[in-house]
């Protein structure tokens, strides 16, 4: 004793209003996001030997009684590498979504254009403090060449 099944009309596949990148942009987007995702496992790989390399200056100038200064240096270039490791590794994950999801693909490039300024919002910072740094070590120097 079955029930009988209505005749439903078939279901309309749903289509957003967002834009949807063909396969030859797919192919792009993807290949980018491989290189991306290559480049930040490697500066993340980076990252880490300066978290040992600044580990173990901490420990040797703990028992030396030295500077600490290059321990700051390398814990600093430890935390840059990290930070550019995980903002270009997010951006990657969102340019994959791109090329494997569908209706969704302006939400995933905001969220991948949104990584990369913020990371090179922090390369910008950055520069402009060394060259502010430059222009005083520039400066010191100049002072001390007169100064003879």
């Amino acid at each position: 004793m079955s029930t009988p099944v209505p005749d439903l009309p078939p279901i309309k596949e749903y289509k957003s209003q967002q834009y949807e990148f063909n396969d030859e942009h797919n192919r792009e987007i993807s290949a980018l996001a491989d290189a991306m995702r290559v480049t930040s496992g490697l500066m993340l790989l980076v990252g880490l030997a300066f978290v040992v390399l600044a580990a173990l200056t901490i420990t040797h100038t703990a028992n030396s009684g030295g500077n600490y200064g290059p321990a700051v240096g390398l814990g600093t270039a430890a935390l840059l590498c990290l930070c550019i490791g995980f903002w270009t590794g997010g951006a990657a994950t969102s340019f994959r979504k791109i090329v494997e999801t569908k209706n969704e693909d302006i939400w995933h490039l905001m969220n991948a254009l949104g990584s990369l300024r913020s990371m090179y919002g922090l390369l910008r910072a950055l520069i402009y403090g060394a060259l502010v740094l430059t222009m005083i070590g520039l400066g010191l120097v100049g002072f001390a060449l007169m100064g003879k």
